[in-house]
């Protein structure tokens, strides 16, 4: 597969990503404030189905492939501003596995405001770090593909 390929599918990952944390911390999250009574657990473990569904292969094709190109590139700006990304990028992966995920975890046990509204803070930090990161990828294909 070609860099420029490579970029692009990285790149569309990222857009990917960006819009769906925008719509969860806008819409999905508050939400959950709605749900209340013997349906919230069935629907938290529903929803944390669907939503990794969802998120698993676009993150795994976002990370896979700037690690790939990092590694492989010829072109030191290139790979330098790639690696870059990594730090909002990784920022991102942090907050998810170790706060994001775990807060989920504690819905299945039941409504819970104060959880509710420790995931919509942390989703913040999760929707910053994929902005920042897809501003950071348009820039560099802008660069490297002079659309």
């Amino acid at each position: 597969m070609s860099a420029d390929a490579l970029l692009l599918a990285n790149l569309a990952a990222t857009l990917f990503l960006t819009g769906l944390v925008w719509y969860i911390q806008v819409v999905h999250l508050p939400l959950f404030r709605k749900i209340e009574g013997a349906g919230f657990i069935e629907y938290a473990r529903e929803q944390r189905r669907r939503n990794t569904l969802l998120m698993a292969v676009p993150m795994a094709v976002e990370f896979v492939t700037v690690i790939w190109l990092g590694l492989t590139l010829a072109d030191g700006w290139l790979r330098s501003r790639l690696l870059q990304t990594l730090a909002p990028l990784g920022i991102a992966w942090i907050v998810t596995l170790n706060f994001y995920m775990p807060q989920y975890r504690r819905l299945l046990g039941g409504f819970n405001e104060a959880v509710i509204r420790s995931l919509i803070r942390t989703n913040w930090v999760r929707t910053t770090c994929w902005t920042v990161r897809a501003g950071m990828m348009m820039w560099i294909v802008e660069e490297r593909l002079r659309i």
